[in-house]
């Protein structure tokens, strides 16, 4: 008798955003450490990248999508969609557009010393831009609010082991050593990734996706078809990956998730599909479909028009000149 992936595993919890972490990649597009002087304020246009603000010194205010935010020193700021911002040295700053600043991130990807504004208190800053691609980021965008403030607890740091990070990163700045600007962008990356798991962590309102990560059970099944989509689950195998009846399962997984678990693994493997299409334009639709658990081209072929909307060969087609998924 064949056992589901799921049940085979060796782990105590399930990890279902561990899975989707592992199928993202997040690459560097600028990063810098910024001296600004009060009087300043900026406003930020939208972007299709992910920001990331590091307050080293000092403090400012953030004004997006809500109330307004006091970033105070060690505070950790993601802006995961993009959206337009603006910070500035006080609530009451005014700001000036982008365009009328000489940017403040430098264009060879490795972090400087510059000034900006006038010649009062200084606040220091780390600032970044980052691509976010991969099968699991439309899912992560979908978890992650507008803006991501995350504050020092306790010990000091708003994620564990930051401190770490930044003094690595600082080391290879100062140091300027053979490889300094690749070793520091993966320094940067590697900080995305603990602020969107910090974030996800954190409690979610019922009725949330990120609810079911939360979820023992449903976390469970998650972790099993993210980690083995090419399986041919069924809601029965995945309610025993969960240790409940079928019928406590698959309401319980709509209600947390938003739709139902073979829904959500067919969304899944199309997502994964279409990463495939892009990234491996030589390899054949037929592998792509048996990879993600179809027995048949022609099954896939007509799964992939019905959730995409097209079929998969006009997808690979048109893949440069659309959006990486």
């Amino acid at each position: 008798m064949r056992r589901s992936p799921g049940v085979i595993r060796d782990r105590s919890r399930p990890d279902a955003l561990g899975s989707l972490l592992g199928r993202v990649r997040v690459g560097t597009g600028r990063f810098g450490r910024i001296e600004l002087g009060a009087p300043w304020g900026v406003r930020l246009g939208p972007r299709d990248t992910v920001t990331l603000h590091h307050p080293l010194d000092g403090e400012m205010w953030l004004e997006a999508d809500g109330p307004m935010l006091r970033i105070g020193p060690g505070d950790l700021v993601i802006l995961p969609h993009g959206v337009p911002h603006s910070l500035k040295y006080r609530p009451d700053a005014r700001v000036m557009a982008e365009e009328h600043w000489q940017s403040p991130l430098p264009e060879n990807g490795l972090s400087v010393r510059r000034r900006f504004g006038g010649d009062g208190a200084r606040t220091v800053v780390l600032c970044a831009e980052l691509t976010l691609t991969g099968a699991a980021r439309g899912l992560l965008m979908r978890a992650l609010p507008p803006v991501i403030h995350l504050q020092p607890d306790a010990g000091g740091d708003p994620v564990p082991g930051l401190r770490r990070i930044l003094d690595g990163l600082r080391e290879e700045v100062r140091d300027g050593r053979s490889a300094s600007p690749l070793l520091a962008a993966r320094l940067v990356e590697v900080l995305l990734l603990q602020g969107i798991r910090a974030e996800l962590e954190r409690p979610a309102a019922a009725g949330t996706w990120r609810a079911a990560l939360g979820d023992d059970r449903v976390g469970r099944a998650l972790d099993a078809l993210y980690g083995a989509p090419g399986h041919p689950w069924t809601v029965a195998e995945l309610a025993r990956v969960a240790g409940m009846s079928r019928t406590a399962f698959a309401p319980l997984f709509r209600e947390l998730v938003g739709e139902s678990p073979i829904a959500h693994l067919t969304g899944w493997r199309m997502a994964l599909a279409k990463t495939a299409l892009c990234e491996q334009p030589d390899l054949p639709v037929g592998r792509i479909a048996a990879s993600v658990g179809y027995s048949s081209e022609f099954a896939f072929s007509a799964a992939f028009r019905r959730v995409v909307g097209m079929p998969p060969g006009r997808y690979r087609a048109t893949a440069g000149t659309t959006s990486t998924p």
